[in-house]
């Protein structure tokens, strides 16, 4: 049984690479720049959540702003881990465009529920070369909700690399979620390609 996270392949947040090359090199981004590209990103998933278009209009949008925003393929390469080193050049493309779709789709998924929601940028702390952003995110009847952004400057542009939620890094949990698929399966790709599949299918046909 397939492990039910698959969520930065979740949540919120997601750049072509070469086969199973390395990520673009990352830079630390400053404090205030940080916090600049997360409050105009914000305000770009609220204006797109609290507008009056269409839902098919509103999940295009929230994806292509997934994809403006997100160092998808960054994130992938990390999340895969050492199963780079087994994934063929193949398998590991394939790996990144069904990385970008379910990363695409659980945000639209999830996002969806948070019609009336505000964002609000508080501070920012370096976490060894990532900027953090904190903010909160607050949505009629329920309670605020403390996220984190965790900002890298990927190729001269800021993008976000991680989402950290209850103090529960997303990169990290999805890492170790995929891993699980693998192992489970007899150290075997293609059954973690198998299961985003499956879950890019799921997700679509309920939106």
């Amino acid at each position: 049984m397939y492990p039910r996270r698959f969520i930065l392949g979740a949540a919120a947040v997601a750049p072509m690479l070469l086969a199973a090359g390395s990520p673009a090199y990352a830079n630390t981004v400053s404090p205030d720049a940080a916090k600049a590209f997360i409050n105009q990103s914000g305000q770009k998933l609220t204006a797109i959540v609290n507008g009056s278009s269409s839902q098919a209009a509103k999940n295009e949008a929230l994806r292509q702003l997934v994809d403006q925003i997100v160092a998808v393929d960054q994130v992938g390469h990390y999340v895969l881990g050492r199963y780079i080193n087994v994934a063929t050049p193949a398998q590991y493309q394939k790996f990144q465009e069904l990385f970008h779709q379910l990363l695409a789709y659980n945000i639209t998924y999830q996002i969806n529920a948070y019609k009336g929601l505000s964002f609000t940028v508080n501070g920012a702390v370096q976490q060894g070369k990532d900027m953090v952003v904190d903010t909160t995110i607050t949505t009629p009847d329920k309670a605020p909700a403390d996220v984190g952004w965790a900002v890298d400057e990927v190729s001269g542009q800021p993008k976000i690399v991680d989402v950290i939620v209850a103090g529960t890094s997303l990169r990290i949990t999805t890492r170790n979620d995929y891993a699980s698929v693998i192992t489970d399966n007899g150290g075997q790709v293609s059954a973690l390609l198998t299961a985003m599949q499956s879950q890019i299918k799921k997700l679509s046909a309920a939106q």
